[in-house]
């Protein structure tokens, strides 16, 4: 399933998290080259276990980390939208923004904006996806 969407979540900084431990990590999520990767700092949840373990990551620590993978989720994100550029693929359209730019995501979780002054919300419609962006691609179509 080459074109399938692969996606992770990731909790930087959990009590006792070494160094080598986040670089493991790191390294794994660089090499699998997920679609897209989920990352969240950890935080104590009052009543769990984890709250009470011992060797909390410092916050400097665990803010690091966090931009680090952060930094790693989007080039993973770009890197795997990079390959359907000049290809056709159905949208389905979410919401517009107060801009007119319209947000919709492929049946494989990319995110694809493109402008329209035309109603398309929940309508699947094929678009040429043209350009990266920051967060996901821009589109073209005969809307």
């Amino acid at each position: 399933m080459p074109e399938a969407a692969i996606t992770t979540d990731i909790i930087v900084g959990f009590p006792g998290e070494t160094s080598a431990e986040f670089e493991q990590s790191y390294k794994l999520c660089q090499k699998l080259e997920f679609a897209r990767i989920h990352v969240f700092p950890y935080s104590p949840r009052e009543g769990t276990q984890a709250s009470q373990m011992p060797e909390p990551v410092e916050n400097r620590v665990k803010k690091e980390r966090n931009q680090r993978m952060l930094a790693l989720a989007r080039e993973s994100a770009q890197n795997f939208s990079r390959q359907f550029l000049g290809r056709t693929m159905p949208v389905l359209w979410e919401k517009q923004s107060s801009d007119g730019i319209w947000s919709g995501l492929t049946d494989n979780y990319i995110r694809v904006y493109t402008k329209s002054n035309k109603d398309l919300t929940n309508k699947l419609l094929p678009v040429k996806l043209t350009k990266i962006s920051s967060d996901g691609v821009w589109g073209e179509s005969s809307l």
